[in-house]
């Protein structure tokens, strides 16, 4: 095949993949669902007894809310409130009274969760203690969801309340990426540089490209180590098992 012919066919293959790949343009709304009350339960061998270990996490009007209860047959039951925060892959259960360990940390393995200190957590044969959701007693709210798109790559996101948070889309492979960055608390640190950083990864719904599914939300957080220094963001992400559906609405 000659060189014309080559380029002629290569022109025409990337003409019909652009083609291919439609644009969005106009505003899309739809809600989302996470978690606000979640019970995790393990069970726990410690002296030769099987202890029940249990977990409520929160997200209330006021912040974050962590309650703990473990329960050894042979001693008393322990019971301590504190708070929880979203961290380096993981969340942190953090208690302010006088036992200790303080921080405690719930990480994701599978469709199981690690529960986990920093001097290590085990059961008596040294394996993790492992803590499953009980979806029967956690529940999920719903929040409002509307992505609006420019031809010059602008992206305009609102969710709860009436704030519009401007930002860029672009394509990532076959799916649209959505980037805002939500604006620096006025008591963040000065050495801290950089927002939050909210990404939605996006598709179409079918061929005919007229509402949008959502794959994943990915959170990027700037992030101080204890003595103040910088360390690289870390980020958390929100998988949909359900993809969220986003109808095409008017302006």
């Amino acid at each position: 095949m000659s060189g014309i012919r080559k380029a002629t066919l290569s022109i025409i293959v990337l003409s019909l993949c652009s083609c291919g790949r439609q644009n969005p343009s106009g505003s899309f709304a739809g809600e989302i669902k996470d978690w606000v009350h979640e019970v995790f339960q393990a069970k726990v061998i410690m002296g030769s007894e099987s202890c029940e270990l249990l977990l409520i996490l929160k997200q209330t009007p006021e912040g974050t809310y962590a309650e703990m209860n473990f329960r050894h047959p042979k001693m008393e039951a322990v019971r301590r409130i504190g708070k929880w925060v979203a961290g380096d892959g993981e969340r942190v259960i953090l208690f302010d009274d006088d036992k200790s360990p303080s921080e405690y940390y719930l990480i994701k393995r599978g469709v199981r969760y690690a529960f986990q200190t920093q001097d290590g957590l085990s059961n008596d044969d040294g394996s993790p203690v492992l803590m499953m959701r009980n979806e029967g007693l956690s529940r999920k709210a719903s929040y409002p969801l509307r992505l609006s798109f420019e031809d010059d790559g602008v992206a305009r996101v609102k969710g709860v309340g009436e704030e519009v948070l401007h930002g860029e889309w672009q394509w990532a492979s076959e799916k649209i990426v959505v980037a805002v960055s939500l604006p620096a608390p006025q008591d963040s640190p000065q050495t801290l540089d950089g927002s939050e950083t909210y990404k939605y990864f996006l598709e179409w719904s079918d061929e005919d490209a007229v509402d949008l599914l959502l794959e994943k939300m990915v959170i990027l957080r700037p992030f101080l180590k204890k003595d103040g220094s910088k360390r690289q963001s870390w980020m958390s992400s929100l998988h949909f098992t359900d993809k969220p559906q986003l109808r095409r609405v008017g302006n």
